[in-house]
């Protein structure tokens, strides 16, 4: 399991209900709070990232998000509360679909009880649902390179952690919206740090470059190396939405 920290300033959390995957338009947010996932593809003049590297879809698969109380916040009862809030997924969100960045609320519109927060935590883990492309995985990437398809995927747990700096106080429902924001090309262009997929090749000359581990390609040092390289392409932050 790797364990992805992400540390976050942040005055007040939101999360959201139902647990449907929509486009973030300011006139769906009511209140409450939400979660909202968004990919980036940010450039640099130096970028590495030639055109003949592609990405078409970036889905991952979040098993569980929990938000937790700070049980030593004199102000807040938290004792009255069972447990930590969960929210049950699976949720599968897509990132990226046709080229195009995308940017979803996974949960939307939750009505959280009163307490001081300090931690959300997500659970990457692999879907479960036998239909779904991404069964068994819990990141699938998919594109072309050199004008070849090729897939990255991962079948790995993870964890990602955003411990706020100053405990997240509800005291009422507000209005408001955390993003998790995934920079992709960041994953794959070395002028950013990361990892030069350019070297990918097709081992077995199937006609697909494929990038997971135990490959049949001889990429499986590329697929630790972006897998290592993906808690430096995720940040947060709150957006607010004035009435």
């Amino acid at each position: 399991m790797k364990n992805l920290a992400i540390l976050a300033r942040l005055a007040i959390l939101t999360l959201a209900l139902p647990f449907l995957f929509v486009s973030c338009e300011k006139d769906e947010i009511k209140e409450g709070l939400t979660l909202k996932f968004q990919a980036t593809q940010n450039t640099t003049k130096s970028s590495t990232v030639e055109d003949s590297f592609i990405i078409e879809s970036f889905v991952i698969n979040i098993e569980e998000i929990e938000l937790e109380f700070d049980d030593d916040d004199p102000l807040f009862e938290t004792d009255s509360i069972a447990s930590d809030i969960e929210l049950k997924g699976p949720f599968e969100v897509d990132l990226m679909q046709n080229g195009n960045a995308l940017s979803t609320n996974v949960v939307q519109n939750v009505a959280l009880p009163q307490a001081a927060y300090d931690e959300i935590e997500f659970t990457f883990d692999k879907n479960e649902n036998a239909i779904s492309e991404m069964f068994e995985k819990s990141i699938l990437v998919k594109g072309t390179l050199h004008g070849m398809p090729f897939v990255f995927w991962t079948d790995e747990e993870f964890e990602i952690e955003i411990e706020f700096e100053n405990d997240v106080l509800l005291e009422e429902a507000e209005m408001a919206v955390v993003t998790v924001s995934f920079d992709i090309l960041a994953l794959f262009d070395s002028a950013q740090g990361g990892i030069n997929i350019l070297s990918a090749t097709d081992g077995n000359e199937n006609g697909v470059i494929e990038i997971y581990p135990e490959d049949p390609d001889g990429n499986e040092e590329l697929a630790d190396q972006l897998l290592d390289r993906l808690d430096d392409i995720i940040d947060s932050f709150e957006d607010r939405y004035d009435d």
